[in-house]
């Protein structure tokens, strides 16, 4: 997996996005810190335009920056998706982490994949 990093804004992380239309979503999906050596796995629990929660073995702290890849099901295909995110929630539960994430700079076919998902 090639992982290119971009900036991201504080108006960003700032605004409250749970506020936005969600979507549950359980699949796979696999985060690749950008400070640490290795990927994590954990597994989707929900959706939006602009973020995901990720219920993972591994907590990452809030401001961890990292590419998250997962799957949408859409048209009856698995169309697989790649996206930078930031960590803007962490919250330990009784066997795992329930991990919010933020995207950012993503391009608009990626947008229009997350759109078609939540929105249908």
């Amino acid at each position: 997996m090639s992982i290119v990093f971009f900036e991201t804004t504080p108006s960003v992380l700032a605004k409250d996005l749970r506020s936005e239309p969600r979507k549950a979503l359980c699949v796979a999906a696999v985060v690749a810190p950008r400070s640490a050596a290795g990927a994590i796995q954990g597994t989707t629990a929900n959706i939006s335009v602009h973020g995901l929660d990720l219920i993972s073995d591994t907590d990452l702290r809030p401001g961890t920056r990292c590419e998250v890849a997962f799957s949408l099901p859409i048209g009856g295909q698995m169309r697989p998706v790649q996206v930078q995110a930031c960590v803007v929630r962490s919250t330990p539960g009784a066997d795992s982490f329930s991990l919010g994430l933020v995207f950012f700079g993503m391009p608009q076919r990626t947008k229009e994949l997350l759109e078609s998902f939540v929105w249908s």
